[in-house]
């Protein structure tokens, strides 16, 4: 294929079509028929974590895909649009960052009067979070499937039971000297099965109520667990406080007591007896004191 200039770039390169194009919510990208990307608008560069047009332009399209999906859903899809002018469906892209991200992609072949490829303008919309959202609703189908078999099963018995009612009703007939006492039973049997239909109803109304009980009980746990972990948080925080200003607090008495030792050491060196006027100590008593202090000291 030719990576020659085309009008689709000629046009991504001036005119309306840039201006409409940034503006545009889609993401949307211009490649000639070798996959050289020419333009790629904001939202395309945005999907993609993209910032500046040089990062892309004159690259390979498949800068925008893993090989997986090159080979899955891209090159198919070229193959196809170059047969049929133009295709759409889910095209696996990646992020910048390696993460994936599911489109919705749709191709556009540009043809010249000849009829030969000049460009491929490609549309596509993230559905990265319709996805996740499918997911939920599956999930909550099965569940809707489940509860509805299990309604089918209360049904079944019932039309069971329907199906008994009218053995007796057949039965009433083949017995006309009991008819009083039949109607009576069928009559029964019809009573019970309104009751069973306002069971069923009120379980319904039941499992309704119970499911928006357990959301609710679901967001209060959440908020629980949340309160809980930022009280930890700040627990941790204030605990290691107390143990740094524990252990600041230990080696600041314990530097005390070194001079404290290195103080009453000095006065056991006194050549001389010191003290008051008139009172004057002599060496065997600042020793006693000396060697009391110590003792206080090292309680």
């Amino acid at each position: 294929m030719e990576n020659t200039s085309t009008p689709t770039e000629s046009s991504a390169n001036g005119g309306c079509f840039p201006v409409i194009a940034q503006k545009a919510p889609q993401a949307i990208l211009v490649i000639d028929s070798s996959g050289i990307v020419h333009y790629a608008n904001t939202a395309w560069m945005r999907m993609h974590g993209y910032i500046h047009l040089n990062e892309v332009l004159g690259k390979k399209i498949t800068i925008f895909h893993t090989e997986e999906q090159l080979s899955k859903d891209v090159l198919p899809f070229l193959n196809e649009v170059k047969s049929r002018g133009q295709i759409s469906g889910s095209v696996g892209h990646v992020h910048k960052n390696g993460k994936p991200i599911l489109t919705n992609t749709t191709m556009l072949a540009l043809k010249d009067d000849l009829g030969k490829i000049r460009a491929v303008v490609v549309y596509a919309v993230d559905t990265s979070e319709n996805e996740k959202l499918n997911e939920e609703i599956k999930t909550l189908k099965l569940e809707a499937e489940k509860r509805k078999s299990e309604l089918t099963l209360t049904t079944k018995r019932l039309g069971e039971r329907a199906k008994e009612l009218e053995m007796v009703e057949n039965l009433l007939s083949a017995r006309g000297t009991e008819l009083s006492t039949v109607n009576k039973q069928l009559w029964q049997y019809m009573s019970e099965r309104e009751q069973y239909l306002e069971q069923i109803q009120a379980l319904k109304t039941s499992l309704a109520d119970k499911e928006k009980e357990v959301n609710e009980l679901n967001v209060q746990l959440q908020r629980q667990k949340a309160e809980q972990a930022r009280i930890e948080t700040q627990s941790r925080v204030q605990y290691d406080s107390l143990r740094d200003a524990l252990k600041l607090l230990r080696n600041e008495i314990i530097e005390m007591k070194h001079h404290e030792v290195e103080f009453l050491d000095g006065i056991e060196e006194y050549p001389e007896p010191v003290g008051a006027k008139g009172g004057l100590l002599d060496k065997e008593q600042l020793k006693q004191i000396s060697c009391m202090a110590k003792k206080f000291a090292n309680e």
